[in-house]
């Protein structure tokens, strides 16, 4: 049978959380909260304590399963869930709290009803020895906390925008090569990307002042060249033979004796 007014029970839940990177400690406990006190999801959301019959109620909606519950005993998690802003002060985060059932429902009708232990009492009279085994039934809390909290960060916005800028361009040329190579219509879209231009190259030189300097048995010569045309073949001055696109204007020689 359970126990008369359990459900007036209550249980205060005390959490103490720690984010290292940020060197940031928090606790689910309002300095300025007033006491007694009894957690309430829209008037009082800051006292830590409950009642059992709110958790139960959050936890199991069935009537019947939770009168079950309080007669073979069960298994409820508590989780208290953090996310803060470190932005701003640290008193304006508050965890968000929630409530589950962990046992198999009892219309499933489990191998293992509800949740139950045993445990021994061992005692001596009159130079006799006793030992008493006692099966309990109850409810099982389990508490669960999870959190995380984040704070703003130029570098790390910084990494972020040049991440996306890298994804965007990746992708720009991964369409361009699907569309170059592997579409149907490959040879339209590179018409369109493509400009084709047809070079026809010539070769055009000119030689100006340019000085020859040779030597002789009687001393060193020099020369200057005039405005004049030839055509050049092979290196050679004055072959007859033609070589086309190069037409070259050179000016005549003139020897000039050193001792004169």
């Amino acid at each position: 049978m359970p126990v008369q007014g359990a459900l007036d029970f209550t249980l205060f839940i005390k959490n103490f959380i720690e984010f290292p990177m940020f060197q940031v400690k928090h606790k689910n406990m309002v300095d300025e909260l007033k006491l007694p006190c009894t957690f309430h999801p829209k008037d009082n959301k800051d006292c830590p304590i409950f009642t059992i019959d709110y958790i139960m109620s959050e936890a199991e909606k069935n009537i019947t399963e939770r009168n079950l519950m309080l007669r073979h005993g069960g298994v409820v998690r508590i989780k208290l869930d953090w996310d803060c802003n470190l932005d701003r002060k640290i008193k304006l985060c508050k965890p968000e709290y929630s409530f589950a059932r962990l046992d198999v429902p009892f219309y499933e009708k489990p191998f293992s009803r509800g949740f139950n232990f045993r445990y021994a009492t061992s005692w001596k009279y009159d130079d006799n020895y006793f030992r008493a085994l006692t099966k309990a039934y109850g409810l099982r809390f389990i508490i669960a906390v999870s959190g995380k909290a984040g704070k703003f960060d130029f570098i790390t916005l910084t990494l972020n925008i040049g991440s996306l800028v890298g994804i965007f361009g990746l992708a720009t040329f991964v369409c361009d090569i699907i569309l170059l190579h592997l579409s149907k219509q490959a040879r339209a879209y590179r018409n369109h990307v493509f400009e084709i231009v047809h070079l026809r190259t010539r070769l055009n030189s000119a030689i100006k002042d340019v000085k020859i300097h040779f030597q002789s048995n009687n001393g060193t010569y020099s020369s200057s060249i005039s405005n004049g045309k030839t055509e050049l073949s092979n290196g050679t001055i004055g072959n007859n033979r033609k070589s086309p696109g190069k037409t070259v204007a050179i000016r005549p020689l003139i020897l000039i004796r050193p001792d004169q």
